[in-house]
Parts: C-alpha cells; sequence; structure tokens
C-alpha cells in the first residue's frame, strides 16, 4: 500500500526550537527578509532593480507603492494572497503578475512554508 503525504497539509512543530515559537506574537506582521540583488546604487543598471524575498508563514510584506516604477513579481516557491489596490488573489509557485506604477501593493504569506519571490522593478518615464 503507497503512503502519500504533502507538507503542506502536516502541522509544523511549535517548540521552543522552533521559528513558529519565536514568531508566534507576530502573525500578520511584517515577517520578512529581502535581498537587493541588482540596484542602479551598487551596480551598471540604470533603470532595473532585481530582488529576492523571503516571506514567513502567517506574516506579510511592507505593503507600498512605487509612484515611479512598475514591477513585476515570479514566485519561486510557497503560497499566499497579493493584494494590489482594492484586489486580492491567491498565489503559489510558478505564479507570475506585474503591478502598475503607483498601486498600493502586500504580499500575505498564507501557507506553512516561506514564500519566496524574485521581483524586478523598473523605472517609468
Amino acid at each position: 500500500m503507497a503512503y502519500k503525504v504533502n507538507i503542506n497539509n502536516v502541522e509544523p512543530d511549535t517548540c521552543d526550537r522552533s521559528f513558529r515559537y519565536f514568531a508566534k506574537d507576530k502573525k500578520g506582521e511584517t515577517l520578512r527578509d529581502t535581498y537587493w540583488l541588482i540596484d542602479p546604487e551598487n551596480s551598471p543598471s540604470q533603470r532595473l532593480k532585481l530582488g529576492y524575498t523571503i516571506v514567513y508563514p502567517d506574516g506579510k510584506t511592507t505593503g507600498h507603492a512605487h509612484p515611479d516604477q512598475e514591477e513585476v513579481y515570479f514566485i519561486l516557491s510557497g503560497r499566499g494572497e497579493m493584494e494590489i489596490e482594492e484586489e486580492r488573489f491567491p498565489i503559489q509557485e510558478g505564479d507570475a503578475f506585474y503591478v502598475e506604477p503607483g498601486k498600493f501593493h502586500v504580499t500575505y504569506n498564507t501557507g506553512i512554508l516561506p514564500l519566496v519571490i524574485l521581483w524586478v522593478t523598473g523605472k517609468v518615464d
């Protein structure tokens, strides 16, 4: 008899040695790490920024808007929800989407694994 399990359906460890134990009082707060990989301030790029963001379970990004930049997201792993202005929709590994300049947006991790995002912004004239 085959046995199959999916990690997204298993309860994670919450003992005092786990990340979840230390983050339990942070649910719904900004809980992420971002790495700016390419930036006009530290590379030859003139208009583009490339970043890698990890949103931890039950966390979110800092909501923000870029008045002079458009942005593209690609979800490398994990599950969550994206909010752009008044629209909120599910996101998961393999999804790509576009955020228009000036649109407020925030990303939520609704899964049990880290939500990993690769993003690019570009200045518009």
